[in-house]
């Protein structure tokens, strides 16, 4: 703890805000959404526990069933197990709710462990947050795929995602037809179903024809047609017509017509339902689809109308105004109410089969039945929940009404503090818009602003997609302030009595109700409760947020007061107000309402947002116009960033890319990752042996005890140019400086050794750490086990083990490349020792290619270790720098807070301060005044160094460390906070020579871990040809690679039919003399031949191609050539005319043609005396300049080739052109 003592449960209380949303929709699962659930067990199993022995952190999931056969059998209770269902840390159900952090230490935990997430396997895993389109709110959007559904169908629906009390939901859409009707369509069982509106209108509610029309023109008004806020057109009556006549076309023309008309289409598809009334099976559906009253039906539709007549704009899908989170709670809820129905279908189904095969049995014995239901095992269910959080994947047929299957939760790595709180902070839009082509899903919308950081995204596949919320963003949840559950109903009612008070209409009594833009419809939870006058809307929206702000429980704090004001073709009118939870709240300040002891502080969400005036908190209005004063104020500029962002010193002088690379570097650091590091057993850690606290921070730096965990080192730079190796982001480490220590870490990788999973499936006998007797190995001890501390180096025995059957204990020898150090061993308390964990150190001191960054996006790599005697030192104090930096590093960049850190720095050390950094902290006026000039920035931390006698610009004369002379310019140099980045040369460096090949291709292997080489792809091979280093590649890819030598016959071109014959011995061996080994002989096997077999380097890939080409019954044949002939420029040419002439003198006797060329100088062929005609028996050539060419017949060409091959070729060429054929020759033979 840094000397410090352990910090107090309030000084976390910042931190365990970012944590909530998690743990409550945990909660709430546990005690609302699950009717029963028993404690975990007796003795209590420690989370520290599982990670160490790779369990999972689980609790005893219990279930009553109820079963009941015929209407008249009495109900029979009994409880089942479910198995073990998985535990959020820090939840209800968790051993460490409640403790404190000394009480946290006791049990082997962090003293900030804030828990959210969970432990499978000895794995934490974290539920990722995904988007979703918000519950109850019917969104108008166009889609091309919209008109795909059937003919008729246009581009334009209102979709509404209705959830249920139990948090399952179902989409529902609202498709406009070229006729002018409508068509509700919803996904049952994987397929789409479409309804006429009109039927479900008059399924809905007990009307008649009238009311439903009225209901659906209120929002036509004749006088109000063309002017402000108008949505409706005198087109309405008319669709509204052509949809009541659909439903007379289909002879329905009462409420109970409807339901038997809608139950008769779906009784085969509701499970338990078939043998039900039809108008049991509609009211079935009506819950299913959540459709109350016909009210919130006709909203959709006018909405719809709204939008085909252009009265109103579309809703953008993409903005966060319309969406709202998937907590952990709420997937497992769903998730486990699926199964929970599969299960109890899959038994009943079991029951009636057996209750029909076997008619004498017994249902009301309950032991039975229970081992009747033994064949669909319960405990599946909470297999497939945690199986569920282990991968991710949703294994349901249903989709469960959301948009993905994967990607649902991730490991929440430990590699440092900030990357670990921000999984906790991310927000996904999908992974179904990964592979979208489009950008509009990534762009940054204003109505993010506050809720959303805009710098925290990470750059590539996911930007944009990723997100992390602001450090004031909440999620609202089902419990409130005091962590009471909350009552909905009983707060909605408070709500309706609000607006009843004010003037709002109530919609219970009468279907039909005023619309815009004579009354504002009011949506709660996205029902419609009423209507609003346009003349009290406003008053009625000051009212509610005064009641949001008030200490008086009428409302909630959260409640979102979505109020679209009428326009002229813009968004839908309307009072929306939600209470729901799920949805993204942040706190402003509300200036309207006079500020009693901080009691203006009202928390708003992204609806209503979009239509209110807040400013900023400088003092000015932001260039609004009088007609439109602000209403609310941001409580400081720097709401709108996350927590790694508010990390950044003085982020608002820096280049906005930089400030986003800075966020993904600083969860890439090499930190301080844990304080209990020695009761941790994951599979890899990084960890900083000497972080420090940094001079200059903010103030966020201090609220989430980020001192806890620092994440770098207060490092002397110096800008300037030395040695010419800091080009191009290179820097230059001080040797002594990283010798004392700066920048020294370790990995820890632990290995967990199972010899229970070990033993054969026929050897019965347990396996178990044992050394053996005489076995003088000094690196295991005689348990089995490696000593602590000791130095293994690759290749190493450093454990060993035995059974009964074995003689004596095996070693086992590790694996690697480096030597490490053993840090920890752990075993389990069983009586054999069979479990162990064996945490390996490895060193990682700073070397060439280590890769560094400052908190401003200003990454390189060392390029150097300078000693210290050379490096320049200052003329004042002596100092010399830890770290050289380039000065072509900051002009295009622009990180100009880099510079103010390094003089703040210097000032703060020179103090003994702490330097307070918070960005935009020169944009907020407490006060609300504009008073005179201030001093800048600047001109502060320069006084600071002024008073100390230092520069004012913090710069110093520095002397060359080599010749000791003065450098020319002054040099600006002062301590910057530097991070030393997890990407080290280390772990990636890559050498091969020779090793392993893939048994297919016989090519090298990929992966740094199994010794394989680099892929050296299509366009390295053109940069090499660019180059002119073909024979580079052909060392490369052919000899060092796939190099084969392949028999192939000359007379059928297969190089897949040879085959070897072993020759007979032939004689006796003679003692002490040695055998001579018979030539090999290979033949074709489809030729039945030897003759014709000749031998071709190739790669053996080609060979490899030529066996597929095979198997698909295609034949490739080869045109065999001796060699490969290099002509050189103009020798084609003459040797077509030499051969024409060769031809006429053989009197065309010639078959084949021989080239033998033993030079690479060019022949021209101008003179004539350069060639010379020779006729030796069968064999007719042609002498030219170092150049022969040979005319021979079918008879001969087979005898000269194996004459050439034996040396004894019968030529005897004259003495001037003997010196040609003492060099290397290549033949080639050429049909003529």
């Amino acid at each position: 703890m840094f000397g410090k003592q352990l910090a107090a449960a309030e000084d976390f209380a910042a931190v365990r805000e970012l944590f909530r949303h998690h743990i409550e929709s945990f909660d709430y699962l546990v005690t609302k959404g699950l009717e029963e659930e028993s404690k975990m067990m007796q003795v209590p199993l420690l989370p520290f526990e599982c990670r160490q022995a790779k369990l999972s952190y689980t609790g005893k999931f219990m279930a009553e069933v109820c079963f009941k056969y015929n209407d008249s059998g009495a109900v029979i209770r009994e409880k089942f197990n479910f198995g073990q269902l998985p535990i959020m840390l820090q939840s209800k159900l968790c051993h460490l709710r409640g403790a404190t952090p000394q009480k946290l230490v006791s049990y082997k935990e962090e003293a900030s462990e804030m828990g959210g997430y969970f432990i499978l396997n000895g794995l934490e895993r974290v539920v990722r947050l995904v988007i979703l389109p918000k519950r109850n709110y019917p969104t108008s959007m166009v889609r091309n795929s919209f008109r795909d559904r059937k003919e008729g169908y246009t581009d334009k629906a209102v979709v509404i995602r209705c959830e249920r009390e139990d948090q399952s939901s179902v989409t529902v859409k609202l498709y406009y037809l070229r006729n002018g009707s409508a068509r509700l369509g919803f996904w049952i069982q994987g397929r789409e179903y479409l309804l006429p509106v009109g039927v479900v209108l008059k399924a809905l509610i007990d009307t008649t024809d009238r009311e439903i029309y009225e209901c659906l023109t209120c929002c036509y008004v004749e006088n109000y047609e063309k002017g402000k806020g108008a949505v409706g057109t005198q087109l309405v009556g008319e669709r509204a017509q052509i949809i009541l006549d659909e439903v007379r076309d289909l002879k329905l023309f009462t409420r109970h017509e409807c339901l038997e008309h809608i139950g008769e289409h779906f009784r085969p598809l509701m499970g338990g339902l078939e043998n039900e009334r039809p108008s049991v099976v509609s009211h079935v559906l009506q819950t299913l689809t959540r459709f109350g009253p016909s009210k919130e039906l006709g909203f959709m539709v006018q909405k719809l109308f709204s939008l085909v007549d252009q009265t109103s704009v579309l809703d953008n899908p993409d903005s966060l105004q319309n969406h709202e989170v998937l907590l952990p709670g709420h997937l497992i809820t769903i998730y486990l109410k699926e199964k929970l129905e599969e299960w109890l279908q899959r038994t009943k189904k079991i029951i009636e089969d057996e209750i029909n095969k076997n008619k004498d049995f017994d249902f009301g014995n309950v032991t039975k039945v229970k081992k009747l239901m033994d064949k669909n095992p319960a405990k599946q269910i909470s297999l497939a929940v945690e199986n569920m959080l282990k991968t991710g994947r949703l294994n349901t047929q249903s989709g469960l009404d959301l948009q993905q299957r994967a990607g649902l939760t991730v490991q929440a790595e430990r590699l440092n503090y900030l990357r670990f709180i921000s999984h906790f902070r991310a927000v996904h839009r999908g992974a179904s818009f990964a592979g979208l082509r489009t950008t509009s899903v990534r762009k940054l919308l204003p109505e993010s602003w506050g809720f959303l950081c805009p710098v925290h995204t990470p750059d590539g596949e996911p930007c944009g997609l990723l997100n992390h919320m602001t450090h004031i963003c909440r999620i609202t949840s089902f419990f409130d302030a005091q962590g009471n559950i909350r009552d909905f109903s009983k707060i909605r009612e408070s709500i309706l009595s609000v607006l009843s008070a004010v003037g709002m209409k109530t919609s219970k009594p009468n279907l039909v109700q005023a619309g815009p833009p004579a009354a504002f419809s009011v949506l709660l939870d996205g029902c419609v409760v009423g209507s609003i006058s346009s003349s009290k809307v406003e008053k009625v929206v000051a009212h509610l947020r005064r009641l949001k702000v008030s200490a008086a429980p009428v409302i909630p704090e959260d409640l979102e007061v979505g109020y679209v004001p009428l326009s002229m073709g813009g968004a839908y009118p309307g009072l929306y107000l939600f209470t729901i939870p799920s949805r993204f709240v942040r706190p402003v300040k509300n200036i309207s309402i006079p500020s009693v002891e901080g009691q203006n502080i009202e928390l708003i969400g992204p609806f209503e947002q979009v239509f209110m005036e807040i400013r900023c908190p400088d003092g000015r209005d932001g260039g609004r116009k009088d007609g439109f004063p602000a209403t609310h104020e941001e409580i400081h500029p720097t709401g709108m960033l996350s927590v790694v962002a508010n990390l950044t010193p003085w982020s608002d002088h820096n280049q906005s890319p930089r400030n986003m690379y800075q966020c993904q570097m600083a969860k890439q650091t090499m930190a301080f990752s844990l304080q209990g590091l020695c009761n941790r057993a994951d599979q890899k850690l990084y960890h900083l042996q000497t972080p420090q606290s940094p001079i200059v921070r903010t103030s966020a730096y201090k609220k989430y005890c980020i001192d806890e965990y620092p994440t770098g080192t207060n490092a002397i730079v110096a800008v300037l140019s030395y040695t010419g190796y800091d080009m191009e982001d290179a820097m230059i480490l001080n040797k002594s400086s990283v010798e004392r220590g700066m920048f020294h870490g370790h990995i820890y990788q632990t290995e967990t050794i199972d010899l229970s999973d070990q033993k054969k499936r026929s050897d019965n006998t347990p396996t178990y750490f044992k050394k053996s007797n005489v076995d003088k190995n000094p690196l295991i001890d005689s348990d089995g086990l490696p000593h602590v501390g000791q130095t293994i180096k690759p290749y190493e025995e450093y454990y060993s083990f035995t059974n009964d059957t074995l003689h004596k204990p095996r070693a086992v020898k590790r694996k690697g490349t480096e030597p490490v150090i053993v840090d920890y061993v752990a075993i389990d308390g069983k009586k054999l020792l069979q479990k162990a964990n064996i945490r390996f150190r490895h060193t990682r001191n700073p070397i060439i290619g280590d890769k560094f960054s400052s908190r401003h996006g200003q990454k390189g790599v060392c390029s150097q270790l300078w000693p210290d005697i050379d490096m320049p030192f200052s003329g004042v104090t002596g100092m010399r720098p830890d770290l050289i930096i380039n000065p072509h590093a900051f002009p295009s960049r622009m990180t100009i807070a880099m510079l103010l850190e390094s003089v703040a720095a210097k000032g703060g050390s020179l103090h003994g301060n702490y330097v307070d950094a918070t960005p935009f902290a020169s944009s907020k006026n407490a006060n609300g005044e504009t008073g005179p000039k201030s001093k800048t920035l600047v001109d502060e931390l320069g006084e600071m160094l002024k008073v100390k006698g230092f520069n004012y610009h913090g710069v110093e004369v520095l002397y060359s460390g080599v010749y000791g002379t003065e450098l020319t310019c002054e040099i600006f140099i002062g301590p910057v906070y530097y991070q030393r980045l997890r990407h080290m040369v280390s772990d990636k460096f890559q050498v091969r020579s020779t090793g392993t090949v893939d048994q297919v291709t016989r090519q090298p292997i990929k992966g740094r871990k199994r010794g394989g080489g680099i892929r050296f792809g299509e366009m390295e091979r053109d940069s090499m040809l660019a180059h002119g280093a073909a024979y580079l590649l052909h060392d490369r890819l052919h000899t060092c690679s796939d190099y084969h030598i392949a028999d192939v016959c000359s007379i059928c071109g297969s190089i897949l039919t040879s085959t070897f014959i072993q020759p007979k011995r032939v004689g006796r061996a003679v003692s002490g003399i040695p055998s001579v080994r018979a030539p090999k002989k290979v033949i074709c096997h489809a030729c039945k031949t030897s003759k014709g077999m000749e031998t071709v380097a190739m790669p053996y890939v080609f060979r490899y191609l030529a066996a597929e080409l095979a198997s698909m019954n295609i034949k490739m044949t080869l045109q065999n050539n001796e060699g490969v002939h290099v002509r050189p420029r103009k020798t084609g040419m003459i040797i077509q005319k030499v051969v024409f002439n060769a031809n006429m003198v053989g009197n065309g006797e010639a078959d084949y043609g021989v080239v033998i060329d033993t030079t690479a100088e060019e022949f021209d062929g101008s003179s004539s005396a350069d060639v010379v005609l020779c006729d030796i028996g069968e064999c007719k050539f042609l002498l030219l300049d170092f150049l022969l060419v040979l005319f021979l017949s079918k008879s001969f060409v087979r005898k000269a080739r194996n004459l050439y091959d034996s040396g004894a070729f019968p030529l005897e060429p004259p003495p001037r052109f003997l010196p040609a054929f003492r060099g290397r020759v290549s033949v080639c033979f050429m049909h003529m």
